[in-house]
C-alpha cells in the first residue's frame, strides 16, 4: 500500500517532526537555528545519494529530512508567538485599534468574533503591532460589529490563564494552537466603531458571501429548519436549540454540525453526478473541471473557508486535476498530499481536533470501506444501497472511535442504526442549500421557493433520524476514558486488522492477537492503579473553595454552597479530573 502512497509516509514524518519540534522547544528550549545545520547536512546527504542511486540510503535520508523540516517550521512559528507575546506584554498602552476579521457568533449575554489589531496607544504615540485575539463584546449593543470593521477599544488584551487543575482544558494552548494570543472582555462603553467594513476588500469576501448565505436561508427557509442548515453550511450553532445538538451527540451524528471534508465531499459527489457526463465531449474535461473548481469555491465561500473546508477542497481538486489529466491516483496518495501542504503552511493544524478527525474518517473509509462492504455484497438494489451507506458510516465510525473517545469521553451506542438515515438526508439536504443559494440571485421566486421547501423537509428529516436513540434504552455511553498510550494501541490493533485482511496473512493475525493481549494488560492494570490510589486535590475554582478527596471509584466533594449550583464550573475544572480517574460516584458535601 505504502509504495502507490509514498506521500503517507511523507507526512507521517513531518507530523512527527512537528510533535518533536514542540518537545525540543518546551523541554530543552532549543532555539530554530539548532535544526539548521543537520538539515543542511541531510540535503546534501540526500542529494549524493539520489546521484548515486541508492534509494534505500537516499529514503532513509528523505525521510530524516522531513523530520527535521517539520521540527523546525513549528519551532519557527513558535518562537513568531513567543516574539509578539514579550512585544505586545512590554508595551505599555491605554487602547488600541483593531480590525473585525469573523463573523460575530453568540454567546450567553455576549457575543464573541476575533480581531486584528493594527495600532496600539502608548501615551501620545501610536504603534503598530499587529496580533490576533478573541473578543467578548456584551450582546446589548446597538450595532453589531461585522468583518472589516475597524474598533477602538480601551483596556488591555490579556493573556488566556493556563489550567490551574489537574486533567483541566487547556484554553489557552487551544487558542495558542489557533494562532490566537490574547483575548479581552471588552464592556459597552469600551468600544466604538470607527468605521464600517470594507466589502471590497478580497480578504473578507469569505465572510461576506457568507453573511449573504444566511440572509437567503433566513428568507426562504422554515425557521424550525434554520438553525439546522446554518450550522451544517455555515458552521455556526448559536441557532441550535440545546435539546437538538443533545440529539446529534446521543446519535453519534454531531459531526454533521460543523463544516467539514464530509459536507465537501458530498457536494464534490453532487457535482460529479450532475456533470459528469460532460467528460464524455471532447474538451468536456475541462469544462467539468471549470464548473467542479466553481462550485466548490464558491461552497467553500458560503461557508465562510474554514480550515476543515479548505483541506477537503484541496483534497477534491487534487483528485479531479488527476482524473482530468489522465494520472492514476490513490486515494490515500491523494489524501495525504492535501494533509502535507496543510501542515506545511500550518504546522500547528496537526493539534486541531477536527483535523485530526477528518482526515482519520477519510483514511477509514479509503482502507476499511470496502472490505467492510464486501462482508455482505448484496444485490438487490435498494438493499445495496442502504449497505454501502451503512459501510460507509461503519468505516469512519471504526476509524475515528478512539480518538472521540480520548477527546468526548463518550460513545454513542445507536450510531449504525442513525448515521445511514442522517447521511441519506444530508446527501439531500446539502446540494439542495447550495442550489437555493445559486438560483435566489436569478429572481425565479417559484424556483427559489421549491428549493426551499426542498431544504426544510431534508433539515426536518434529519433532525428527526438524529432524535430516535433518544427514546432508545442506553443509547450513549459516558464517562470512558483512554489514555494517550491506549489510544496509539487501538489504532495499531486496527491497522493490524486492516493489513491481516488485505495481505490475508497468518503472521499479521498473530502480532494483532499479541497487540489485543498487550492493550488489554495495560488498560486494566492502568485501570487497577487508578482505582486503588487515593489521593487529595485542592482545586483552583474562581469565586469558589473546592477540595477534592479520592478514595476508590469515589469523589468527595468539600465546597462551599454555590458550587454545587455551578454546573459550568464544575465542567470546566473537575470534570475531566473525574474522567480521568474512572470516578463513578461524585459526593459533594457542603462547607457551612
Amino acid at each position: 500500500m505504502l509504495p502507490r502512497a509514498p506521500f503517507v509516509s511523507v507526512v507521517l514524518f513531518l507530523a512527527t517532526g512537528i510533535l518533536a519540534g514542540d518537545a525540543f522547544r518546551t523541554t530543552a528550549g532549543m532555539p530554530v537555528v539548532f535544526i539548521l545545520i543537520p538539515v543542511v547536512a541531510v540535503t546534501l546527504g540526500c542529494i549524493s545519494l539520489y546521484l548515486l542511486r541508492r534509494k534505500t540510503g537516499f529514503a532513509i535520508g528523505l525521510a530524516a529530512w522531513m523530520f527535521l523540516l517539520g521540527a523546525g517550521v513549528k519551532m519557527r512559528v513558535e518562537e513568531e508567538k513567543d516574539r509578539q507575546l514579550s512585544g505586545l506584554n512590554a508595551l505599555e498602552y491605554q487602547s488600541f485599534a483593531a480590525v473585525v476579521t469573523t463573523i460575530p457568533e453568540k454567546r450567553t449575554n455576549s457575543i464573541r468574533f476575533e480581531i486584528r489589531t493594527e495600532q496600539f496607544k502608548s501615551g501620545k504615540q501610536w504603534v503598530n503591532y499587529p496580533v490576533r485575539a478573541l473578543i467578548y463584546l456584551p450582546d446589548s449593543l446597538p450595532i453589531i460589529p461585522r468583518p472589516g470593521d475597524k474598533l477602538m477599544i480601551n483596556g488591555r488584551l490579556e493573556q488566556p490563564a493556563p489550567p490551574q487543575n489537574p486533567e483541566q482544558f487547556d484554553y489557552a494552548r487551544y487558542l495558542r494552537n489557533k494562532g490566537i494570543l490574547f483575548t479581552a472582555f471588552v464592556n459597552k462603553g469600551s468600544c466604538q466603531l470607527m468605521s464600517a467594513g470594507n466589502k471590497g476588500n478580497p480578504a473578507y469576501w469569505p465572510e461576506t458571501v457568507s453573511q449573504w448565505a444566511d440572509d437567503r436561508f433566513r428568507e426562504h427557509i422554515d425557521s424550525a429548519a434554520y438553525g439546522l442548515v446554518k450550522a451544517m453550511l455555515l458552521g455556526r450553532r448559536d441557532d441550535l436549540g440545546e435539546q437538538q445538538v443533545g440529539d446529534y451527540v446521543i446519535s453519534g451524528a454531531v459531526h454533521i454540525l460543523s463544516v467539514s471534508g464530509m459536507h465537501v465531499a458530498i457536494i464534490f459527489l453532487a457535482i460529479s453526478t450532475a456533470f459528469g457526463w460532460l467528460k464524455r465531449w471532447r474538451f468536456g474535461k475541462w469544462i467539468y473541471l471549470f464548473l467542479t473548481a466553481a462550485l466548490l469555491g464558491f461552497y467553500a465561500l458560503v461557508t465562510g473557508l474554514p480550515p476543515s473546508v479548505q483541506r477537503a477542497t484541496l483534497m477534491c481538486m487534487v483528485l479531479v486535476t488527476a482524473e482530468v489529466a489522465g494520472r492514476k491516483h490513490y486515494p490515500m496518495n491523494t489524501l495525504a498530499f492535501s494533509a502535507l501542504i496543510i501542515l506545511l503552511l500550518d504546522p500547528c493544524a496537526l493539534y486541531d481536533v477536527g483535523f485530526q478527525l477528518s482526515y482519520l474518517a477519510m483514511a477509514g473509509i479509503f482502507l476499511l470501506y470496502q472490505p467492510i462492504f464486501d462482508i455482505v455484497n448484496p444485490t438487490n438494489s435498494l438493499i445495496r444501497f442502504v449497505w454501502q451507506v451503512s459501510a460507509l458510516a461503519l468505516a469512519a465510525q471504526i476509524a475515528t472511535f478512539p480518538l472521540s473517545l480520548f477527546y468526548f469521553h463518550q460513545f454513542p451506542t445507536y450510531f449504525w442504526l442513525v448515521n445511514p438515515l442522517v447521511v441519506v438526508f444530508t446527501n439531500i439536504l446539502l446540494p439542495a442549500a447550495l442550489v437555493l443559494l445559486l438560483i435566489s440571485p436569478v429572481g425565479i421566486s417559484w424556483l427559489a421557493w421549491v428549493a426551499g421547501q426542498v431544504v426544510t423537509l431534508s433539515a426536518g428529516l434529519t433532525d428527526w433520524s438524529a432524535s430516535i436513540p433518544r427514546s432508545l434504552p442506553g443509547h450513549l455511553l459516558e464517562n470512558l476514558h483512554l489514555s494517550a498510550l491506549e489510544v496509539i494501541l487501538l489504532y495499531s490493533i486496527i491497522l493490524l486488522v486492516w493489513y491481516t485482511v488485505y495481505q490475508r496473512s497468518v503472521y499479521c493475525l498473530k502480532w494483532t492477537a499479541v497487540s489485543v493481549v498487550i492493550f488489554a494488560t495495560i488498560s486494566i492494570s492502568g485501570g487497577l492503579n487508578t482505582h486503588l490510589n487515593a489521593e487529595m486535590v485542592s482545586f483552583l475554582v474562581p469565586k469558589h473553595q473546592v477540595v477534592g478527596f479520592k478514595s476508590g471509584g469515589e469523589l468527595y466533594l468539600v465546597s462551599n454552597k454555590a458550587f454545587a449550583e455551578d454546573t459550568r464550573a464544575f465542567d470546566f475544572n473537575i470534570k475531566n479530573y473525574a474522567l480521568s480517574r474512572e470516578i463513578q460516584d461524585i459526593i459533594r458535601i457542603a462547607a457551612p
